[in-house]
């Protein structure tokens, strides 16, 4: 019996120590399954990773593709204006004023048409389609040797007169706009300023000669007394006095004029105008040409 016992015990013995290396083999398989089983999670965060690159790079492909309209509002070279915004410009005018002949004869006998070059700079501030210009510019008003007489004067009061007259304006011009497209606009509204009037006006009592034109007379009672009187001293290009002297030639004159045109804006830093109008001194052409801030 107990050699029986013992060959049993001998054989459970044999059969736990074979049976270890089994054991052993499952032990470590089951060690590996978390490692297998880790393996899967990290897949998963290499497709998500995948997957978001994949989506940013789509976004910035988007954002590559972008129209160029989609961002011209903030394209520096626009001629759109903001009507919330100030503009502000600077830079030159010329105008050819035009004083005719009818608007002298509304003060005097004789006279002619003459034309005025005016140039001078200027400063410009626009705001929701309404701007106004302040300008500092001269402007001649020369004319050649022409006959004139006061209307109530007789027919033997003639005088030659001769203009070299300047006069330097300070004005501002109010102009609303109706825009036909950004760079293109109506302007029209008004101007107003003062100007200071300096230069010679000379005068010459004058006399019709035997072939019936108009000479200037060369003294009191010469050549022709009934023309070259002694009820005044207008002789030798006699200049006339202003009205600080006591004279009939202005000291100050004011510029008043309903005036019109169109803007062309073709960069963001440049506008160009076609001015027109009439005033005081007459009808105007004008051109102006104006730098953006």
């Amino acid at each position: 019996m107990a050699s029986r016992t013992k060959l049993s015990a001998l054989l459970t013995l044999g059969a736990l120590l074979a049976a270890w290396p089994v054991h052993a083999a499952d032990a470590e398989g089951s060690d590996t399954k978390p490692a297998a089983d880790d393996s899967a999670p990290a897949d998963t965060d290499t497709a998500a990773t995948d997957e978001k690159a994949d989506k940013a790079d789509k976004a910035a492909d988007d954002k590559g593709s972008k129209p160029v309209a989609d961002t011209a509002p903030s394209d520096l070279n626009t001629t759109v204006e903001d009507p919330s915004k100030s503009y502000y410009f600077v830079g030159l005018r010329y105008r050819y004023i035009i004083v005719p002949e009818f608007i002298l004869g509304m003060y005097a006998d004789g006279g002619t048409t003459v034309g005025v070059h005016a140039l001078g700079p200027e400063f410009g501030i626009r705001k929701a389609g309404f701007e106004y210009n302040v300008s500092l510019w001269w402007a001649g008003y020369y004319m050649d040797p022409t006959l004139f007489k006061a209307k109530s004067d007789p027919p033997t009061a003639w005088e030659i007169v001769q203009s070299k007259i300047n006069v330097v304006y300070i004005s501002a011009d109010f102009l609303w706009s109706h825009d036909f497209t950004p760079e293109l606009a109506l302007n029209y509204g008004m101007g107003a300023g003062l100007g200071v009037v300096f230069g010679p006006l000379y005068r010459n009592q004058a006399y019709q000669s035997a072939n019936g034109k108009y000479e200037k007379c060369a003294a009191p009672n010469i050549p022709n007394p009934s023309y070259c009187d002694g009820s005044n001293d207008h002789y030798g290009n006699y200049q006339e006095k202003d009205w600080t002297g006591g004279g009939s030639k202005p000291t100050v004159f004011p510029w008043l004029a309903l005036q019109t045109g169109l803007r062309y804006k073709p960069h963001r830093n440049f506008v160009a105008r076609l001015d027109a109008g009439f005033g005081l001194s007459g009808f105007f052409l004008g051109l102006g040409a104006d730098y953006g801030l």
